[in-house]
């Protein structure tokens, strides 16, 4: 978990989603949100009863409008509050009061207004711990419970809502329409959407742990702006990863501008978008980019069996599409398979199409009559070495015969998954629907999207494969840590006390030795022998470099004589206050490739391990791969892989390859020494490591305590 305290407690949104009366606190005729509750709850099959309320009326339309909630039938079980900001909490007094257990807060003007409204939404909040009642918002849109037929949404919305297999949790409400919109247009269902707004009730990890225990959903999608609850939100997504429920998500935040603006919306903390990629990485979580890609990758997660592996095969009948799956299939994830020479064999021996035997397989627009398209598909995904197949189709339509039933056909022969993909996204057309139902497979609107969705649907099959693998994790501290402790007080420290602990979890660091004077540097030299490096000791220096508190290749005496003396001044210069406590002379390293290698606690999520490359160019070039902690070898290979600068670490340009699984070790071990010590750990980094053609030297290092 992200960090040693409790969890905040869990709370079950199942009575309010699955209420079997409601009641429209504030309904009125000119209403057009009352309107459509009217309409729409009755019209999606709900079985219970709707009962408006307002002293002012006696009857809305066809119904029955009832003073206040104790002169209803019986007492409400969920309540939609069509009233405004300031009468709310009287409102929901009197509604917990009368016996009533959920409400829905429409209104604006909370803690994403101003001070006022934080004022407003805590005793909003007190009101719900205090009387138990299960509120959805406020500042939200509400939710459809699509099987129950409780739509307590205020948009039209039945033309395309349709029962299905994923649950969609939303902090903005308005952009539930277009999705269940164009989700409805292209065959899919839901079990539960949800805007949760303020999530003063409930937050999104309560949704969805809700989500994951209901047997209806398969795929949980997100559209997050923050997080409010880190740690509960962690716990969910790895409960998702157990239950085999995959996660995908929206969550936008990415630049600083985009961050503030969420901050006026819902209140949320955005936090770091490279953490939460690593969260989501950990967790198998499809972080997505648009709408339009959380939808066609929940659809496909939701429609697709888990292939076996990930080699891909393509049959396509345009070559400039072919090029362009060429050109982005690797990007998103999508490897393209090598069938075997006897499929090649059976797929040159169709006749009369002119054949690129190759894969993508271009069958060509003209030649191709859908049964040899068809018969080309089967032998692909007949392959042993073929996972999956992608096959191009226009939009279904009135005019041309679908081949959904084939194409059914030869998925269930195989047990492999096969997609269907369009070369652009067309509009929706019920023709789109009848496809999917017919052929028991998803139909994928463009190209671009179609590929990362499936690159999602490959990485999350292999997560599962890899999580079935993996050992259990040793419960406690691990065995590095017995008989090591930090007794030291909360502060900045350097190598001169960092590099013991370093060695006892087994890291390599330089050999080196602490002075507090000139003549104990010059000791220290002559016992590690020349050239030796020189850096000061000071807890309030983080970036020695910077204050002119590094000389490197000394090559004697005079040389140490000399750097001794100009240091003290830089420093001193650049750092008037900084407390100095001598300086670390230590052996000249190798040389060799630097890396950087630190773990930092993320406010949000708990410590992170990354990699870059070291010196200064971590921060110059930004070049970094980021995990959640724990970290083991076998993932610390796959960060390095992940560098753009992961080519200098191989045999490049007459260069001997270097040991990058020294340099994994030393990630695992560093992430070890950082789990141990989470309780007041807040960063510690080794800049740089130098990696050589075997083993890796930690040449400095430094770790901040709380």
């Amino acid at each position: 978990m992200a960090c040693d305290s409790p969890l905040p407690p869990w709370r079950d949104p199942a009575p309010m989603l699955q209420a079997r009366s409601v009641a429209i606190l504030g309904a009125s005729p000119g209403a057009r949100w009352v309107q459509i509750f009217l309409e729409q709850i009755p019209q999606a099959g709900f079985r219970g009863p709707v009962w408006p309320v307002n002293p002012a009326y006696e009857r809305i339309g066809e119904a029955r409008c009832y003073a206040s909630l104790r002169d209803t039938p019986e007492v409400p079980e969920h309540v939609l509050m069509h009233v405004s900001t300031g009468r709310t909490l009287a409102a929901l007094e009197k509604a917990a009061a009368a016996g009533v257990k959920s409400a829905t807060v429409y209104a604006t003007g909370w803690a994403e207004a101003d001070a006022a409204g934080e004022a407003q939404q805590a005793a909003l909040r007190e009101l719900v711990d205090r009387t138990g009642l299960r509120l959805c918002g406020p500042n939200c849109l509400g939710f459809l419970s699509v099987r129950e037929g409780l739509i307590a949404y205020p948009l039209r919305v039945l033309e395309w809502l349709k029962p299905g297999a994923i649950g969609a949790v939303f902090q903005s409400g308005a952009l539930l329409y277009p999705f269940v919109r164009a989700a409805g247009e292209r065959g899919a269902g839901f079990s539960y959407l949800v805007s949760c707004g303020n999530e003063v009730g409930f937050d999104v990890a309560d949704y969805m742990k809700f989500l994951i225990e209901d047997e209806h959903t398969r795929v949980i999608a997100l559209l997050l702006e923050g997080v409010r609850s880190p740690e509960k939100f962690r716990a969910a997504l790895e409960l998702a990863l157990a239950a085999g429920k995959p996660v995908a998500v929206m969550k936008v935040g990415r630049t600083e501008r985009a961050r503030e603006s969420t901050l006026t919306h819902t209140g949320a903390l955005a936090g770091s978008s490279r953490v939460f990629d690593a969260l989501c990485r950990r967790c198998a979580v499809a972080r997505c980019d648009s709408l339009e890609q959380l939808l066609e990758t929940s659809r496909l997660l939701a429609a697709c069996a888990r292939p076996a592996g990930g080699r891909a095969a393509v049959l396509v009948f345009s070559g400039s599409l072919r090029s362009q799956i060429l050109d982005t299939a690797a990007d998103a994830g999508v490897a393209l398979a090598q069938p075997a020479a006897a499929t090649m064999e059976k797929i040159a021996a169709v006749d009369p199409l002119d054949l690129r035997i190759a894969n993508p397989l271009d069958c060509g627009l003209v030649q191709a009559t859908q049964a040899k398209y068809v018969q080309l598909g089967k032998y692909l995904i007949d392959d042993p070495g073929v996972d999956l197949l992608l096959i191009q189709e226009h939009a279904p339509d009135a005019r041309r015969q679908r081949s959904g039933a084939a194409l059914k056909t030869i998925g269930e022969a195989s047990g492999k998954p096969v997609v269907v993909v369009s070369e652009i996204a067309y509009s929706g057309t019920p023709y789109v629907g009848q496809f999917v139902a017919e052929a028991g497979v998803p139909f994928m609107h463009g190209i671009d999207r179609a590929l990362v969705a499936t690159g999602h649907l490959i990485a999350y099959a292999e997560a599962q494969r890899r999580r079935a693998r993996a050992p259990k994790p040793e419960a406690g501290a691990s065995r590095a840590a017995r008989g090591f402790d930090m007794p030291w007080p909360a502060g900045l420290y350097g190598l001169g006390a960092v590099g013991e602990a370093l060695e006892h979890y087994g890291l390599p660091v330089v050999e080196r030795c602490p002075a507090r004077t000139l003549d104990e540097a010059l000791a220290a030299a002559q016992a590690l022998g020349y050239p030796v490096a020189l850096k000061i000791e000071s807890p309030d220096i983080a970036h020695k470099s910077d204050a002119g508190g590094v000389r490197l290749g000394l090559a004697g005496e005079q040389d140490l004589r000399s750097a001794w003396q100009s240091m003290h001044a830089d420093v001193a210069r650049h750092a008037p206050s900084a407390r100095v406590q001598g300086a670390l002379v230590a052996r000249m390293a190798p040389p060799g490739i630097e890396m950087s290698v630190g773990v930092q606690r993320d406010p949000q999520f708990g410590l992170a391990l990354m990699v870059g490359l070291g010196g200064t160019w971590i921060e110059v070039l930004g070049d970094v791969s980021l995990r959640l902690l724990p970290v083991d070898q076998a993932q610390a290979l796959e960060m390095i892989g992940e560098l753009k600068a992961a080519p200098l670490l191989g045999a490049y340009r007459g260069s001997p390859p270097r040991d990058v699984a020294a340099l994994a070790a030393a990630m695992a071990s560093l992430s070890r020494l950082a789990l141990d010590h989470a309780g007041r750990l807040v960063s510690v980094e080794i800049n740089p490591l130098i990696v050589h053609g075997r083993g890796a030297l930690a040449v400095d290092a430094r770790l901040l305590l709380e």
